[in-house]
């Protein structure tokens, strides 16, 4: 299986967990090939797709964001998990007892909920 790991980072710590992630799937056996949003244009040519990017006021950045936009017929029929760093420190509550990473979703989790269906959307802390 051919997965793709694209991601959007302004500052490396998004890479990084792009690169993890491309590890973790090639230590399971997978062909996994970790790309930055910007550079590849078309999407085609994978069997699932690991889509990141850095965060910033809750939004991805525009690079990832055009990339999912351009290649939304290919996300929406194969598998496709989305991902987002954000949040710095170590604390698992806010001051008002709110999950730390439930409240750092950029807003392309739901936007693009329905748009291309992904398995599962995680928050990584950022660096």
């Amino acid at each position: 299986m051919k997965v793709l790991v694209a991601y959007e980072s302004k500052y490396g710590a998004t890479q990084g967990i792009a690169e993890r992630i491309g590890e973790r799937l090639r230590g399971r056996g997978l062909e996994a090939e970790v790309v930055r949003c910007s550079v590849l244009r078309d999407a085609t040519g994978f069997d699932a797709y690991v889509v990141g990017s850095a965060t910033y006021e809750s939004n991805w950045r525009k690079g990832a964001r055009k990339f999912v936009e351009h290649n939304a017929g290919v996300l929406s029929t194969h598998p496709t998990w989305l991902f987002s760093s954000g949040p710095l420190g170590t604390e698992t509550v806010d001051k008002d007892g709110k999950d730390v990473l439930k409240g750092a979703e950029p807003k392309q989790f739901a936007d693009f909920g329905y748009l291309v269906h992904p398995k599962g959307t995680q928050v990584f802390r950022g660096a």
